[in-house]
């Protein structure tokens, strides 16, 4: 037992040195980058100051001379002569890069593999594993896109500040906001200039992470400084923001959060003209991307029209617990009654969405024993909240009847956030155990005419009804129980043939459809009083063209006069009435649906489909 004891500890010290030699050297590789970074900070400062006076900046004053102050009004004076600088300063930052584009590398940090300085706790505090971008004059931008013609630019430091815990923020005194969630140090980026100072911000501060997906989240902490610019001027989709993105291999954005400040965000609290939020939890699933490689990007941006900024604080991204996201929506389905449900069957539940995301539908996935899917439907409103449909027969079975089969549900909540689709959030009505649904032992729902051809062979053991007939030429396969309940003729062709070999059962009878799996209509068409053969020969004397319709059904009633008409579909629910004879069916939806026909002298029904 000692040599055991001995050689798992032994493992689990490989395991901690292991560990601590990938941390070292990561730290130490992201040491010497960010020297690096600051070493070519000073190249930048030098040529900038070389070329201020020589360089071509007609475009730079072009956009300038367009940027307009918070009150809308084109900037004049000595902010005009600050923009102006800053903007020179920006481009010629942008122009050494384009000639010394391999000093890129120094601001982008390399791959995490593994879980570290998730708190900027190493080496006494530090920014190793993160890369920084900045920018700081635009000619404006729309809500959420930082003027994509214009890049952010790499930045190793402005506007990205490593902060301690030994102050509360200062924009927010009265609050005691920490400047850190956890440990002693957290980031702060975006414009800081909450006492004055510049008089043009446009700010934006971009922070990314790059990291290989080991876990079916990512979470991290955050809390949020921003001016609410509303009550200055109307551009309220021009207010400073956070927006937290995911970016895979190739280049795309896989995910997107967008916050901007605004007062009736029930996130923010309000200060004296400033929106802020408690520490709180971002948690992104990741499930679909494990193994690859993505990269977080966190930006924090002042107001697009001018003059107000913002700026937050982030924390903890690895190896932290986000029990509560701020942003959290979810999906719930009431119950569903389980056992031969009666159609049309109501099914129903609740949303909650993040306030900046919008609706596009709930999904209800009808899945089999085995948790394939076998139907859907797209339910695309939830007034308040809470969305409902009714499920019909052949949202189970699409192909019609063919077993007694037991059925879960599961809602799809498809959301979209900026025009961005997110990962669906799903919800089962019941975690198997289950079914949800199950027409074990149910009868089959009762239609018109069930007519089986001999390329049709009968499989499984079912229950048929129909009001009037049942017509089979087909086979019924050994060891089933098979009913044939039909209101007035039974018709066994040449070419059909049943066995019940040892525990098979058949049997044929006429009878009303059973009540337990019928609707409305179904009901009413059993009770046609007439039942000899000339009166079942008499249906046939109403014809119905063409069938299926598109436009227009065309009933020919012959000699008898038709009182009125009904039209159902497959749940029993009256769609039209009329009594004409034609039946416009441009308005409806492709389905099949039951027509009622009340002559003076009989009441027929007959199965359509609208193409």
């Amino acid at each position: 037992m000692k040599k055991i004891l001995i050689i798992i500890c032994l493992w689990f010290a490989i395991l901690k040195v292991t560990a601590q030699s990938y941390q070292q050297q990561y730290n130490q590789a992201e040491q010497i980058r960010l020297s690096n970074a600051n070493s070519t900070e000073t190249d930048i400062e030098n040529f900038i100051n070389q070329n201020i006076n020589t360089y071509d900046f007609t475009e730079t004053i072009n956009k300038v001379n367009t940027i307009k102050d918070e009150n809308g009004n084109l900037l004049t004076g000595s902010a005009y002569d600050n923009a102006l600088l800053a903007a020179k300063k920006e481009r010629l930052r942008s122009a050494y890069f384009e000639k010394n584009p391999e000093k890129l590398q120094y601001y982008l940090s390399s791959t995490l593999q593994q879980c570290v300085n998730g708190g900027f706790e190493d080496n006494g505090g530090s920014v190793n594993g993160y890369s920084f971008f900045h920018k700081k004059i635009s000619t404006g931008w729309s809500i959420y896109n930082n003027d994509t013609n214009d890049p952010i630019i790499a930045s190793p430091s402005a506007k990205a500040t490593l902060v301690d815990n030994s102050i509360f923020d200062p924009a927010v005194t009265a609050f005691n906001l920490s400047r850190v969630n956890t440990g002693s140090y957290a980031i702060r980026i975006g414009n800081s200039n909450y006492v004055g100072g510049e008089t043009t911000f446009y700010h934006v501060t971009k922070m990314t992470r790059t990291f290989v997906v080991n876990e079916s989240s990512i979470s991290f902490a955050f809390a949020l400084v921003l001016q609410d610019g509303n009550n200055v001027h109307p551009n309220a989709d021009r207010n400073p923001y956070y927006q937290v993105k995911l970016i895979d291999s190739n280049n795309q954005t896989v995910f997107i959060r967008n916050v901007m400040a605004n007062a009736a965000n029930p996130l923010f609290q309000q200060s004296n003209g400033i929106l802020f939020t408690n520490w709180a939890c971002e948690k992104i699933s990741t499930a679909r991307y494990m193994g690859q490689t993505l990269r977080l990007e966190i930006i924090l941006s002042d107001c697009g029209q001018g003059g107000h900024w913002g700026y937050g604080y982030f924390d903890d991204f690895c190896g932290f617990s986000c029990d509560t996201p701020a942003f959290n929506p979810g999906i719930t389905l009431n119950p569903l009654k389980k056992e031969c449900p009666n159609f049309p069957l109501p099914i129903s539940g609740n949303i909650t969405l993040p306030a900046n995301a919008s609706f596009t539908n709930v999904t209800l996935e009808i899945l089999d024993a085995s948790n394939n899917i076998v139907g859907t439907k797209v339910i695309t409103t939830a007034p308040a909240g809470v969305f409902s449909t009714n499920l019909d027969y052949s949202d189970f079975y699409p192909s019609g009847p063919n077993s007694n089969l037991n059925f879960n549900i599961r809602a799809l909540l498809n959301y979209t956030i900026s025009g961005l689709p997110q990962a669906p959030v799903s919800v089962n009505n019941t975690n198997p155990p289950g079914p949800d649904v199950s027409f074990k032992n149910c009868a089959t729902p009762c239609y018109e005419e069930w007519i089986f051809h001999s390329n049709q062979p009968i499989l499984n053991s079912i229950n048929y009804q129909a009001s009037c007939c049942i017509t089979s030429e087909s086979i019924i396969y050994p060891n089933l129980n098979v009913d044939f309940r039909a209101g007035y003729e039974i018709n066994l062709k040449p070419g059909f043939y049943v066995t019940g070999n040892t525990t098979g059962k058949f049997h044929a009878y006429l009878a009303p459809c059973e009540e337990n799996f019928t609707s409305r209509i179904q009901q009413n068409t059993s009770k046609i009083s007439q039942k000899d053969q000339s009166n079942v020969n008499n249906l046939q004397e109403i014809k119905i063209s063409p069938n299926p319709a598109s436009d227009f059904i065309n009933v020919d009633s012959g000699k008898e006069k038709i009182i009125s008409w009904e039209l159902f579909d497959i749940s029993a629910r009256s769609v039209l009435k009329g009594n004409s004879s034609q039946v416009n069916v441009q308005s409806l939806p492709k389905a099949n649906y039951i027509l009622k026909i009340n002559t003076v002298n009989k009441q027929v029904t007959k199965k359509v489909t609208v193409k």
